[in-house]
């Protein structure tokens, strides 16, 4: 979940007693490992913002935790700039290729293909995440992008000690990552799982995060990078080509914003889903008195509540700049009402029963990885990050050390087909050329 939260004036009760107000840090770094955290820290401390910061960090994660996120994938980035109050999200989704149809995972007999969506660079869209640095750095960075990418280039170079968590995720993918003499070549040892404490190195992906800190996006969209990436794929079976990768772009997207119980939540707007299913499951909250409820009530109530916006989700969510969705509906307190109005505490509701959406199965993923920042002047940053699946498509292109997502299976690969999280979708998120995929 992307989520930026702010309290409103007056949104909490003075102590019964005076206490020394509490203030946070002059800056402040959360990531999902010592090293990239490390690698914002240094940033600031080298005269960047939470912008610079974050692109640092996210870099990092790309080198330290690969089974998560990386340049082969994508990502959306919440800003808060303090001194205007922009609010805005950066859209680093990744994006089909132009020769993608919507039965291109089903057999003659339209079914799925096991594995088809997730293994291999068949499975992987066309990645956002080196362009979305790259805007960030320009746009609202205060450092050069070079700058702000050192300390990742330096970690893929001279190595890290991997963890039990790497361990665990790469036992889970080794026949996948296996399957890519690139990718086993880095990541396994003798096709092996590595012992804990091993380095890994990474010097192809060095060279192709040093050469996007010289040359920007173009740098891994065009030229050199690119023309590995498109080779590598194309002839293990993948259907990328240079045009896919010269015509990505960032999107910048108003984020989704509500107010509960004294607070302003700011946060991520479609493709990713979070934002809205957040606003509309709170403001479903908002009609039950939920500290009159005993334990079992209360989880029959959030069950029915996440019911509903998940049939929602299934049914009108999508890529914003394809698919027309109903925000305003969705997102307001008359629609949430209406929806609560049919939650009864004496049964559950049959997912048939709330009409003929997709019904989905209980599914989360673990497998994305999140930072935030806050700089001494006050700007914020939260970011997920993701490759999908642990490892992506565990497909390596030869030479460019770029590790592939496997977003397409984020698809709704056919109709009531659950993606490797359990969710389902329908025309919304169905696979069309360029179209970004909902994301969870």
């Amino acid at each position: 979940m992307l989520l930026l939260l702010l309290a409103a004036p007056g949104a909490f009760a003075a102590p019964a007693s005076p206490a020394p107000a509490w203030r946070p840090p002059a800056v402040a770094v959360a990531t999902a490992h010592p090293l990239a955290t490390e690698a914002a820290l240094e940033i600031l401390a080298a005269g960047g913002n939470a912008f610079d910061a974050a692109v640092a960090a996210s870099a990092a994660l790309a080198v330290v935790e690969p089974y998560s996120s990386g340049l082969g994938g994508g990502g959306f980035w919440l800003l808060h700039r303090a001194r205007d109050g922009l609010e805005v999200m950066v859209d680093g989704r990744e994006r089909a290729p132009l020769a993608a149809t919507r039965d291109m995972y089903l057999d003659a007999e339209g079914r799925p293909r096991p594995g088809a969506s997730l293994d291999g660079p068949l499975a992987a869209a066309v990645p956002g995440e080196p362009a979305a640095l790259a805007h960030i750095a320009a746009r609202y960075g205060r450092l050069p992008l070079a700058r702000s990418l050192a300390p990742a280039i330096r970690l893929a170079r001279e190595g890290f000690r991997i963890d039990a968590r790497y361990r665990r995720f790469a036992r889970l993918r080794l026949a996948t990552l296996r399957a890519s003499p690139a990718a086993a070549r880095i990541f396994l040892k003798d096709g092996e799982v590595p012992p804990e404490g091993w380095r890994l190195r990474q010097p192809e992906l060095a060279a192709t995060l040093a050469r996007l800190a010289r040359e920007g996006a173009a740098g891994f969209y065009r030229g050199p990078v690119a023309g590995r990436l498109v080779a590598g794929v194309r002839a293990a079976g993948g259907i990328w080509t240079l045009e896919d990768l010269a015509a990505y772009r960032v999107a910048e997207r108003e984020p989704v914003r509500a107010r509960w119980r004294g607070l302003r939540l700011v946060s991520a707007a479609p493709p990713s889903s979070g934002g809205v299913l957040l606003a509309e499951m709170l403001h479903m909250l908002e009609r039950f008195h939920w500290e009159r409820l005993d334990a079992a009530a209360r989880a029959h109530v959030l069950i029915e509540i996440m019911r509903r916006a998940y049939r929602d989700r299934a049914l009108w969510l999508g890529d914003p700049d394809q698919v027309d969705m109903p925000l305003g509906r969705l997102l307001s307190r008359a629609y949430a009402a209406r929806l609560a109005n049919g939650i009864r505490f004496d049964r559950a509701t049959p997912s048939a029963a709330l009409g003929p959406a997709p019904g989905t199965r209980a599914g989360a993923g673990a497998h994305t990885t999140h930072l935030s920042v806050l700089d001494a002047e006050g700007n914020r940053v939260a970011a997920t990050l993701t490759i999908n699946y642990p490892f992506g498509s565990g497909f390596v292109p030869p030479g460019t050390g770029v590790l592939l997502n496997d977003e397409m299976d984020d698809f709704a690969i056919a109709p009531g087909v659950p993606n490797a999280y359990g969710l389902v979708g329908a025309e919304a998120n169905a696979i069309a050329p360029g179209r970004r995929p909902l994301s969870s």
